[in-house]
């Protein structure tokens, strides 16, 4: 803060000191000179203090406009700092709950796949398990026979929920489903009949098989795919007169499976 200087109070002092001065006594020329000679000095020296502190308080305003301009242009550069990055927070609140939502749909789709993983296991669990694989298991030919015979594979592989029987031959159905059935045979021809014939209960499905006089071993197959209902028995039968040769090599075969219930 700028202090006036005394000078600015004296001389209003003086000033009224004169005029008192005058109603008892009345100075002489000389004095009044000198007194006013003063008095000139002394506006002039306070009109150059006052001069010079009118030039030192415009400065200093105008510093302090420059500073209250620099501070104004930063404050606005921060508000648009602040604003760019509020609107920056609001994308990453946007994607956050984008983010969100996708999780919750991804964790929707696992856990939908996750209950159709559990009921595929407990209908895999529930479904009947049926299958078996045999062969004839013995060395040596099997007929000619007067009579069709059932033809009994008694090497097992597999029999998978025991629906084969190896005791005559016989596979019954524990469900009604779609089951596949094959069967495989060989022989040495000499002018003989080789053949087998799958049955359906009490009627006959297919018959593959050859004829001839081939002094070489043949070997046939065939399959098929039949809806069974529970009960419902296949078998192989060897026509009469027919003839077929097994040995180690597992020749003849017969074999089944359930596809699916129905």
């Amino acid at each position: 803060m700028h202090v006036f200087p005394m000078r600015a109070f004296l001389v209003p002092l003086v000033l009224l000191i004169c005029h008192l001065g005058e109603a008892k006594d009345i100075p002489s020329e000389d004095e009044s000179s000198h007194l006013q000679t003063a008095l000139h000095f002394d506006i002039k020296s306070e009109l150059r203090d006052l001069r010079d502190m009118m030039v030192l308080q415009r400065a200093e305003f105008s510093r302090t406009m420059t500073e209250l301009r620099d501070t104004k242009t930063q404050v606005e550069g921060l508000k648009t700092e602040n604003s760019v990055m509020e609107s920056r927070l609001m994308s990453s609140e946007r994607q956050l709950e984008a983010m969100k939502t996708e999780n919750a749909a991804v964790l929707s789709r696992v856990t939908s796949t996750e209950s159709e993983v559990e009921k595929l296991q407990r209908e895999n669990a529930e479904r009947p398990k049926v299958a078996f694989s045999t062969s004839l298991g013995k060395t040596g030919h099997l007929g000619q026979f007067n009579t069709a015979t059932t033809v009994v594979y008694k090497n097992i592989f597999t029999n998978t929920g025991g629906h084969y029987n190896q005791a005559t031959g016989i596979f019954t159905a524990p469900v009604r489903g779609v089951y596949h059935f094959s069967f495989t045979m060989g022989d040495f021809l000499q002018s003989t009949v080789m053949g087998l014939s799958l049955f359906k209960n009490e009627q006959q499905i297919m018959h593959s098989g050859e004829v001839g006089d081939h002094q070489q071993f043949r070997n046939a197959s065939n399959a098929v795919i039949l809806q069974l209902e529970v009960g419902d028995v296949i078998f192989m039968q060897l026509p009469a007169n027919y003839r077929i040769y097994d040995d180690s090599n597992h020749r003849n075969t017969f074999n089944g499976i359930l596809l699916f219930p129905v």
